[in-house]
């Protein structure tokens, strides 16, 4: 292997994993892009709530001292329910490294209400999710070893490399279940949902040779804790595991309702085990919700970055400001 091809296979693994434990890219506000969290979300409206629509909206940038460039996440969903049932679609597109590796993702997602519409206490809904993605890079971007001479480096010099391809594109799939339980004489109402990404296991590589994308696990838990009218507690929790690579995430949000006003003040933070601690701060009103986070690094790559790594912004808006009965602090467990 030359030094570019072997300079490309570490610009690519970096622009799929860096700043996470696996594979997949990842949002510090993984509860902000619902459909990406579990296809199981999809349109749902839990007890008996209204939900016109849905649209999310998420943008992330990190590591920006690594090579100057900083690696950009983007994703944008809408979803809406239809009785039982939810339809939606979301576009993801991450770009990473000089090469700009990037994968770009078009799902279409439904989901189904398994549980009786007049249930008061238990909802459980699962999903399906189908679509192409694109897996792309720019060499032209890039340094070679044959455009070093003994006067320095020339980018007009031929790179002496061939590549088959820049770009693929797939077909993928995910699916997953949700449950959520509430009970308006009780303070907890837990949630929890397993969802299974890349069934199909696509073929990812840019070669003759085959790379199979391997299937990525995720499980999520969080619990609404109504400590009085105005005051909400979600401790919430993720889990993911990806050809042997896991990343788990545990965090506490709080939501503030201010008394005589339609606005909840969120703030919280997280960990991700061996990688960030995230601060967050947002505010919600009805059923609508915006976020801002930042990751500081606690893992080895701040020697190389820095402890300053990811800077992200989430969006949630429904077509509505109709505050639901029970508030939570985060959207999975958000009484739509």
């Amino acid at each position: 292997m030359t030094i570019m091809k072997r300079y490309l296979f570490i610009a690519a693994l970096l622009g799929s994993t860096i700043g996470a434990s696996a594979q997949d890219y990842h949002l510090s506000q993984y509860d902000m892009a619902p459909m990406y969290l579990n296809p199981a979300l999809t349109g749902m409206r839990f007890f008996g709530e209204r939900m016109p629509f849905r649209i999310s909206a998420n943008y992330r940038s990190q590591w920006q001292k690594l090579q100057g460039k900083p690696y950009s996440s983007v994703a944008i969903g809408f979803d809406m329910p239809k009785d039982e049932w939810g339809f939606g679609v979301q576009i993801m597109d991450h770009i990473a490294g000089a090469a700009n590796f990037g994968t770009f993702q078009f799902l279409a997602s439904g989901a189904y209400r398994i549980t009786d519409a007049n249930s008061k206490n238990h909802f459980l809904s699962t999903g399906l999710q189908m679509g192409l993605f694109q897996k792309r890079f720019n060499p032209g971007n890039l340094i070679y070893e044959n455009q070093y001479t003994d006067q320095g480096f020339d980018e007009g010099l031929p790179s002496g490399e061939s590549y088959g391809r820049e770009s693929i594109f797939r077909f993928d799939a995910n699916m997953g279940i949700f449950y959520k339980y509430t009970d308006p004489n009780k303070r907890f109402d837990p949630s929890a949902g397993f969802a299974i990404y890349h069934i199909t296991t696509p073929n990812e590589s840019f070669t003759g040779q085959k790379h199979r994308l391997p299937m990525r696990f995720n499980g999520h838990v969080a619990c609404d804790i109504h400590i009085d009218e105005q005051f909400t507690l979600t401790p919430n929790g993720l889990f993911m595991y990806q050809r042997k690579a896991m990343e788990i995430n545990a965090g506490l949000m709080a939501g503030y309702n201010f008394k005589d006003s339609p606005y909840n003040l969120l703030a919280g933070g997280s960990y991700r085990h061996k990688d960030a601690i995230v601060i967050h701060l947002g505010l919600k009103q009805g059923t609508n919700m915006f976020r801002l986070s930042y990751d500081i690094v606690t893992s080895y790559l701040k020697n190389f970055g820095g402890s300053r790594s990811g800077f992200e912004m989430g969006m949630i808006y429904t077509g509505g400001n109709s505050n639901p009965n029970r508030s939570s602090s985060t959207v999975p467990g958000n009484s739509f």
